[in-house]
């Protein structure tokens, strides 16, 4: 009889133990009905937004996921924000999703309206090695900057320096005119030198910074300032940098026809250049009224 009775204990006791593997699948059951078809972000989200289409294809085992944020995010806000929820699609189920899209809206005008217009969006179709970033928000100001000009000099004495004013979304940018790629100065500075930095500089940062309104140019050889160029960008669609830098080019055209027709030498010829780019500059100069500045010792 206590035979029968231990034996009755211990089987109701072990029918009261969980089994563990049991245990993990009903959590992985709670934890994927709690996640698909959510309508808020959770607590850990780096941006807090609004979901606003949750599809999940079982057949296909895919995910479609739109979300809105309250307010237009920052450039390397909505980076963290997509890479998240890259992460949180693709481990909130088991199994895994074998493809998931996510898009990010600032306006909820921008879901509603076809074609839809999302600020940003990774996408990972089935079969992809890894997911697709996709960021329509522009950067910052100061990003801009940092991304438009070479950085081979970070670090030398002769470095170029940037002074931005952020709200005015203008600068002032002072280059050392050195020799290439050395961290000296140059051991020799002609007008048509400098002008060629100066139009190199200025292209650069008008084309490559859209938000930059207005720039100070300032060139400085041997320790002394020899270039003061300031220039909006009224003046720099006007002034064309791109239609001088043809005209120069034609120039250096015409220099190598001369010198193989042997309608000069090669000094005649390089001198005959040297003054029609030095004329081709100066009238660019004159079209700042006043706003440029060369120190006459370069010739």
């Amino acid at each position: 009889m206590r035979l029968a009775c231990a034996v009755v204990i211990a089987a109701a006791s072990f029918a009261a133990c969980s089994n563990p593997i049991d245990e993990r699948a009903n959590q992985q059951q709670q934890k994927n009905a709690q996640s698909v078809g959510e309508t808020t972000s959770p607590k850990d989200a780096p941006t807090q937004y609004k979901v606003l289409s949750d599809d999940v294809n079982k057949q296909s085992n895919t995910v479609d996921f739109h979300v809105l944020v309250a307010q237009q995010p920052k450039h390397d806000e909505a980076d963290a924000l997509l890479k998240y929820l890259y992460r949180h699609l693709m481990t909130r189920t088991e199994p895994q999703p074998a493809g998931v899209a996510a898009y990010v809206y600032s306006d909820e005008a921008q879901y509603k309206t076809p074609p839809r217009s999302p600020v940003a969006a990774v996408v990972q179709k089935p079969g992809d090695v890894g997911p697709t970033f996709e960021n329509k928000v522009p950067l910052e100001f100061w990003q801009q900057v940092e991304q438009a000009l070479p950085h081979t000099d970070k670090g030398w004495k002769l470095e170029k320096k940037i002074e931005r004013n952020d709200e005015n979304k203008t600068l002032t940018i002072t280059v050392p005119y050195t020799e290439p790629g050395e961290d000296r100065w140059a051991d020799k500075l002609s007008f048509n030198q400098a002008m060629v930095i100066f139009t190199d500089t200025a292209k650069e940062l008008f084309e490559k910074v859209p938000e930059l309104r207005a720039m100070n140019f300032i060139g400085r050889w041997k320790d002394q300032d020899v270039v003061k160029i300031g220039m909006d960008r009224t003046q720099y669609q006007a002034i064309n940098l791109g239609d001088i830098e043809e005209q120069i080019g034609q120039l250096h055209g015409r220099a190598f026809l001369e010198l193989a027709t042997n309608h000069g030498t090669d000094k005649s010829v390089d001198k005959a250049n040297t003054q029609r780019m030095a004329a081709i500059y100066k009238k660019m100069l004159g079209q700042l009224k006043g706003h440029a500045w060369v120190s006459p010792t370069l010739k």
